[in-house]
């Protein structure tokens, strides 16, 4: 199988359909999938299109949940925005949706299933797994106690990977909390971020650049967030497993 695989896209349709039509991305291939690992929506202003891209062929596509479907939800089910809401896109996302939520009842519930984002949000998952990779958000959970590798982290309890979401995966990259035999596909933070760290000389940080927000590969990890609010544009790689 060929894996299209990406992550943060935040919105941004068209930036997202540029990178998988230069990887070659073919929708009716058998052999192409699409993963996202995680943070569909929230800043960018093209939901309803993504949605409609997805579930059009939703067979094609495996979601990842990232701590923005966490924040989205949340809302949901609070039913009102709250100032972080507002702040992070997340309501935008609700507008850019359903327009004409400010002269009906106001339930976001009802709205997200109008306009389909429950399934999408249904559709997303703590992780997925071949042979070679482990595709998360930000990270796996880790045992935080004694802040190392837990190797039960597939049967985490849902707090667990909710807390994964917001991990810093920088920090996860130099404490080596690696899944043995695995590469570890993530987002969440800036490629630029990783970039600047190992070589902060001849990468100095840029999240609006997009040559600085090139994949982080290395073995034990990818790291694929291009920062696509400022950079505007989206990874996405090919994996073969």
């Amino acid at each position: 199988m060929k894996y299209f695989v990406s992550a943060d896209i935040h919105g941004y349709y068209d930036e997202w359909m540029k990178a998988l039509d230069e990887q070659g991305f073919d929708i009716n291939n058998e052999n192409h999938k699409v993963i996202v690992c995680g943070d569909l929506f929230d800043r960018g202003r093209k939901p309803k299109e993504i949605i409609s891209f997805i579930l059009s062929n939703p067979h094609k596509f495996i979601l990842i949940r990232g701590n923005h479907e966490d924040i989205m939800e949340n809302m949901i089910i609070r039913n009102y925005p709250t100032t972080d809401d507002r702040s992070n896109g997340t309501f935008q996302t609700i507008k850019d949706l359903y327009p004409s939520w400010q002269i009906r009842e106001f339930n976001l519930e009802k709205i997200a299933k109008i306009t389909k984002l429950q399934e999408i949000l249904d559709m997303c998952i703590n992780y997925y797994e071949t042979e070679h990779y482990v595709f998360v958000h930000s990270w796996i959970p880790i045992d935080e106690y004694n802040h190392t590798y837990d190797p039960n982290w597939r049967d985490a309890h849902l707090n667990a990977w909710k807390k994964a979401r917001w991990y810093n995966p920088i920090m996860m990259y130099v404490d080596k909390l690696f899944v043995p035999n695995k590469t570890i596909v993530c987002g969440h933070y800036s490629a630029s971020l990783f970039w600047n760290f190992i070589d902060p000389i001849n990468n100095p940080q840029d999240i609006g650049s997009e040559t600085k927000n090139l994949p982080f590969i290395r073995k034990e990890m990818i790291a694929l967030d291009a920062c696509t609010f400022y950079s505007n544009f989206v990874n996405v790689v090919v994996l073969e497993d």
